[in-house]
């Protein structure tokens, strides 16, 4: 009998998390990254009670899922994020009369404290010999270069960058068109000569390098690298902006390796350093300009203008200099006047 319950309460979970997702694709225009997402912290947690229905759960019940997770040594951030995903999938049924359920016991779950953590970015000198090295010594250079400057000037996720189109290039009104960023949202950001003059490289000009080299019985030879887009292409043009040598579309982890490889080939690799530190870095160039944060929202495409404290790595010495600006700053103790009054007492 509690095998036979324990199929039906899982069947019955089941159905509830297909009609969230539905509803998160439907209706929120989750993204298919998102949706995984969310696919999978609820699959767990609904195998966590697979002898229950998890419409009938009490908040306590809950708390002490939240707590077996921490027990597996998942991260306080991801634990969080465990939480957050329950809290919405319990809001979506309260929301609907079809159920009978009218309070969310998610709701008043509180989350793990995250330890704060200096955001990992390239210093502006190893930006410079980032894009610098890959002119120097890259064999697809100009290609490389644009990838690289486009991460740097513009502050995009990867995810957006891999899913450029030539004609998001407006050259005409110096801009690049982001579409379909996180979210479903669609942004304009704004290029600077420098960017526009790497990106016009790259798709008018087809440059190609030559190099001299050696083989294994000392005989010279020349390498040419075709570098610019033309290239690239090959077969039917869909208009990706970056393609590999083998005219495919970048995957993130393809440009990840790119990135890693030239950061170690430069000596400027350090742990823990991913292609999530060109966009930070970005941000936090800006953000040391003067560049008000509001714009850095629009610029990043970030709903929130909290969410830039996880992105801006701010130089201790900066925040001194802030400091330094408040109307006390100059306020000395008269000592002699506080010996003179408090003697007299």
């Amino acid at each position: 009998m509690t095998n036979v319950l324990s199929i039906v309460k899982t069947n019955q979970n089941d159905l509830y998390l297909r009609e969230f997702l539905l509803f998160m694709r439907s209706d929120k225009g989750a993204r298919p990254k998102t949706l995984t997402g969310y696919e999978t912290d609820l699959k767990r947690f609904i195998r966590h009670f697979s002898t229950q229905d998890v419409l009938e759960l009490r908040q306590q019940q809950i708390r002490e899922y939240k707590f077996s997770l921490v027990d597996t040594g998942l991260s306080p951030r991801t634990v969080n994020r465990h939480v957050s995903v329950i809290r919405s999938f319990y809001e979506y049924f309260v929301d609907h009369d079809d159920y009978d359920i009218v309070k969310n016991p998610a709701k008043n779950i509180q989350g793990m404290k995250v330890p704060k953590t200096v955001p990992i970015t390239l210093g502006e000198q190893q930006a410079k010999t980032l894009l610098d090295g890959i002119m120097l010594t890259g064999k697809y250079a100009v290609r490389d270069y644009a990838i690289f400057a486009t991460f740097l000037f513009t502050g995009v996720r990867v995810s957006e960058l891999i899913n450029l189109k030539t004609y998001d290039i407006n050259f005409e009104e110096n801009f690049i068109h982001v579409r379909d960023g996180k979210g479903g949202k669609d942004r304009i950001i704004p290029m600077i000569p420098q960017l526009a003059n790497a990106l016009q490289l790259y798709l008018q000009s087809g440059i190609v390098y030559e190099e001299l080299v050696k083989n294994e019985n000392q005989r010279s030879k020349i390498n040419r690298y075709k570098c610019g887009r033309k290239y690239f292409v090959a077969g039917e043009d869909d208009q990706t902006l970056f393609l590999t040598k083998f005219g495919e579309p970048y995957t993130e982890k393809g440009i990840d390796w790119l990135f890693k490889s030239y950061t170690k080939r430069l000596g400027i690799y350090k742990d823990k350093l991913s292609l999530h530190a060109l966009r930070r870095s970005c941000l936090t160039f800006l953000y040391k300009q003067g560049v008000d944060l509001f714009v850095l929202k629009e610029i990043s495409g970030h709903a929130h203008v909290q969410t830039l404290e996880h992105y801006l790595a701010i130089d201790n010495s900066k925040v001194l200099d802030a400091m330094k600006k408040h109307p006390l700053h100059n306020h000395q103790i008269d000592r002699g006047l506080v010996e003179m009054v408090r003697g007299s007492r």
